[in-house]
């Protein structure tokens, strides 16, 4: 195992996450082709994309106030019958409503923009180690993580394709002062290159700092993700000292 010396600047500003600003396309012309904008907000990448120049064109539907004319029924004057012919019953006519369109007022602008908002997260990373029960001083320990190699994801935002590529970096802090840098995921026994043997028995805490670096592609043209994004895992670990016996 090779242990590589680390500035605390170094540590400090891997865990700084940058808020890139929000996207303006105020200088760039998107009528004809979606201007896409990508960068890191909250630990998260934000895509943002715009097409087409000017505001976006709204509709008001107004609904006219509901009147119904109820046309006047009078009743016809009653006749005398006879007491011999049959009783007759007269019925009224229904009333009809009349039905009133609602007015519809249209604001149209000269020209329209479409905006779409993609936010997408990265996985987060776990802990594990081998042996997973009370490990032994100056036996080594294997640490490993459970996040991918690398990370791939392709969007689409406005008729756009935006391909995405991530690759992680590891800084492991295991509790009692060492630190290990490495790309490497890790693995269980015996395979496992990420392994740390611990002095004196004890309670620590293990700190996995993940920074993800990478690119994106926009119709051929590539460009670096513009921060980095970091992620901070923590897992307690209790080492033992083995019982000592005397044997005849």
């Amino acid at each position: 195992m090779k242990i590589l010396p680390i500035s605390a600047a170094l540590i400090s500003s891997l865990l700084i996450t940058t808020a890139a600003p929000s996207p303006s396309f105020a200088a760039q012309s998107c009528e004809e082709k979606a201007c896409i904008e990508l960068y890191i907000q909250d630990g998260r990448i934000v895509i943002e994309g715009r097409r087409g120049k000017g505001p976006t064109s709204t509709s008001i539907t107004t609904p006219a106030p509901s009147k119904s004319a109820k046309p006047k029924v009078s009743k016809k004057p009653s006749t005398p019958r006879p007491t011999t012919s049959p009783r007759v019953r007269t019925t009224r006519k229904p009333s009809v409503k009349k039905v009133i369109k609602p007015k519809v007022m249209k604001s149209e602008a000269p020209g329209f923009s479409l905006v779409d908002k993609l936010v997408e997260t990265i996985p987060t990373s776990g802990i594990a180690y081998q042996p997973s029960f009370s490990p032994l001083i100056k036996t080594p320990v294997f640490f490993w993580c459970d996040v991918p190699t690398a990370f791939t994801k392709k969007v689409e935002i406005l008729g756009e394709i935006v391909d995405i590529r991530l690759r992680p970096a590891f800084i492991w802090h295991y509790g009692d002062g060492v630190i290990f840098a490495t790309r490497d995921v890790g693995a269980g026994y015996p395979d496992g290159k990420i392994q740390h043997s611990y002095s004196k028995p004890g309670h620590y805490l293990i700190e996995l700092v993940t920074s993800w670096q990478g690119e994106y592609t926009i119709g051929g043209v590539s460009r670096p993700i513009p921060s980095e994004l970091v992620t901070v895992a923590i897992l307690p670990i209790t080492v033992v000292a083995a019982p000592t016996r005397f044997l005849n």
